[in-house]
């Protein structure tokens, strides 16, 4: 009976002591975890400083070079842009040819894919595949496709223009045919990848294309004015605002329904209903000779914005509200180029 009643008391002393170190293991899992905003860093052209900055949720503080921390191996030269598939992120490593693909919220590698990789620029995720253009001027165009399964490549798909920024709404993807302000064209790729359609819009020149709930929308100026476009899954136009008198508007970003860009040093927000030419909520003063607002995006109804400063020196990052409010700034890596909500 007393030897019953020590097993029972050594058993639950066992279960206590398990409890306690997966209580434990779940504590560390959560302060190792990198959820929360990812700042993908370009680094200086020529040479292996790309990188990944990680700014937690609450913006209580940044962590630079988490790729390099946790894998103690440079990420690359020009970190371009991330995708997210699932409980990975893929790294666009453009001059290094190159995607890594990690944990997206330990940011262990997992793998590195350069089959069909050449100059990648961008990425977007549609049914079990993914999408990368891949350009160097005047040389060659064209988008791999891969499988998320194996990442195996499945299939080239080549242009007689430039591609750049890519999308997938619905179960298409759409390939912006513009880059460094130049270009007015976006082709539409169906789930059987193949190009079903190629749009051309009326006016301007495509600065930034975009998805949001099921949409495409892509921002054009023409030097005089800018346009906002609506384009639905089957390729259609089904919207033009014209914001008159902003002359290159840039750095599009949507959330909620809420329009975010940029034209020079003044930020704008409005809208998606709203066809009226909205006034800046507020300015930022220019650093110099460089670009201002180099990269924007809007993340949980918050602006954030990075100043590459003269291109050397690490970045600046300042967060906003969508009133213009400062609420943070932060010094992040080389030439800050994109941030994402993980």
């Amino acid at each position: 009976m007393k030897f019953n009643k020590f097993l029972t008391g050594l058993l639950a002393s066992a279960l206590l002591l398990v409890a306690s170190c997966n209580d434990d293991e779940v504590f560390v899992n959560q302060e190792e975890s990198y959820s929360g905003i990812l700042v993908s860093n370009e680094g200086n052209y020529g040479t292996p400083s790309g990188s990944v900055s990680f700014i937690a949720n609450d913006l209580s503080s940044i962590e630079n070079g988490i790729f390099k921390t946790v894998n103690n191996e440079n990420l690359g030269d020009v970190v371009n842009n991330i995708g997210f598939s699932g409980d990975k992120a893929y790294i666009v490593v453009n001059n290094s040819n190159k995607i890594e693909v990690v944990n997206r919220f330990r940011f262990n590698k997992e793998t590195t894919i350069t089959d069909n990789i050449n100059q990648p620029r961008y990425i977007a995720f549609s049914g079990n595949q993914f999408y990368v253009t891949n350009s160097k001027f005047n040389t060659f165009d064209y988008v791999s496709v891969y499988n998320t399964t194996n990442n195996a490549f499945v299939k080239k798909i080549t242009f007689n223009d430039t591609v750049e920024r890519i999308v997938a709404a619905g179960n298409k993807v759409f390939v912006q045919h513009a880059s460094y302000g130049f270009g007015n064209s976006i082709s539409v790729i169906n789930s059987a990848n193949e190009v079903e359609k190629t749009i051309t819009l009326p006016a301007g020149n495509i600065t930034k294309t975009v998805a949001s709930d099921n949409m495409v929308y892509s921002l054009a100026p023409d030097g005089t004015d800018t346009y906002l476009y609506q384009i639905n899954t089957a390729g259609t136009i089904t919207k033009q605002i014209k914001y008159a008198g902003i002359t290159s508007g840039e750095n599009l970003s949507i959330e909620n329904n809420r329009v975010v860009f940029n034209s020079k040093g003044n930020v704008y927000v409005t809208d998606l209903s709203n066809t009226v030419t909205p006034s800046p909520v507020f300015t930022i003063t220019p650093f110099a000779d460089a670009s201002t607002i180099y990269a924007m995006e809007v993340i949980d109804g918050k602006i954030f914005i990075s100043d590459v400063k003269n291109y050397v020196d690490d970045s600046k990052v300042s967060v906003y509200t969508l009133t213009g409010n400062l609420l943070k700034t932060f010094s992040a890596g080389k030439i800050a180029g994109g941030f994402y909500k993980n």
